[in-house]
């Protein structure tokens, strides 16, 4: 746990210490630790990074902020595992997917970096081990040789697009936590959406007709009911494999069952 003076000393890099007038230790992430800290005339989030740095993200924000998506990297402590990002204020996204949400998202998918693509199968084999998998090893394989003979719809992905990751305010929806950002196919942060937000089969239809609109692919976007279910698949046996490996409990249930439910539903 870091110390008060310690956390001040951090702040020294990017702020006058004495103009500290508040810290708290964020609780709602699971990969990092993290801090607000305020001053009198505005907030910082200070992430201390516990695995990789997050070259590709942080770069990706630094671009995307520019055009009001997401918040602004304003100091990079690549030796220590740290950075800081101008706090958005606001509150996690609930129900609502907005055009202006869709239109955010399609232009992050078109930020041209080009990473090393996201291997699915080789993401879903780091949970090979786990109960889920374990249970839904004939599905997932099924899926994936479906999802290999359909095009690849290629994009810079958030690849973490849950409603914690979504702050909402008076000004619109924001995206934050990049650390994932990687190239993938497009529709896992579509999928992830349609998880996180528990969409029923006519908004999912909705998603898909809007996001086809702002998509920089324009008519050549696949779309496709059936590759979404896939994808929905693959992030939701992802999300259950990383909360079992950690014995994190609380979003399990409602996972497992729209795994569930999305098994007994789907056509091979």
């Amino acid at each position: 746990m870091i110390e008060y003076n310690q956390l001040v000393k951090m702040c020294s890099a990017f702020i006058e210490p004495k103009s500290i007038v508040s810290s708290e230790r964020l609780l709602n992430g699971f990969s990092n630790d993290n801090f607000l800290i305020r001053t009198e005339q505005q907030g910082y989030l200070l992430k201390c990074y516990k695995s990789r740095w997050p070259s590709d993200g942080l770069e990706a924000q630094r671009f995307l902020s520019d055009l009001d998506i997401c918040p602004a990297p304003i100091w990079l402590d690549k030796k220590n595992s740290r950075a800081v990002f101008d706090y958005i204020e606001g509150e996690t996204a609930q129900s609502d997917i907005t055009l202006s949400l869709v239109n955010k998202l399609a232009q992050v998918h078109s930020y041209s970096a080009t990473t090393t693509p996201m291997d699915i199968a080789k993401e879903l084999h780091l949970y090979q081990n786990t109960d889920v998998y374990t249970l839904y090893k004939s599905q997932i394989e099924r899926a994936l040789k479906a999802v290999t003979a359909m095009p690849f719809n290629a994009g810079f992905c958030h690849n973490d697009l849950v409603r914690d990751n979504i702050v909402v305010n008076a000004s619109g929806m924001y995206l934050i936590d990049f650390e994932y950002g990687q190239t993938n196919d497009v529709y896992f942060d579509l999928a992830a959406l349609c998880v996180s937000f528990n969409l029923d089969g006519q908004s999912e239809g909705e998603l898909l007709d809007n996001y086809s609109k702002y998509s920089r692919a324009g008519g050549s976007f696949f779309k496709s009911v059936n590759k979404l279910d896939f994808f929905k698949l693959f992030f939701l046996i992802l999300s259950i494999g990383w909360y079992e490996q950690r014995d994190i409990t609380n979003h399990l249930i409602e996972l497992r069952a729209q795994l569930n439910k999305l098994t007994l539903s789907m056509s091979f």
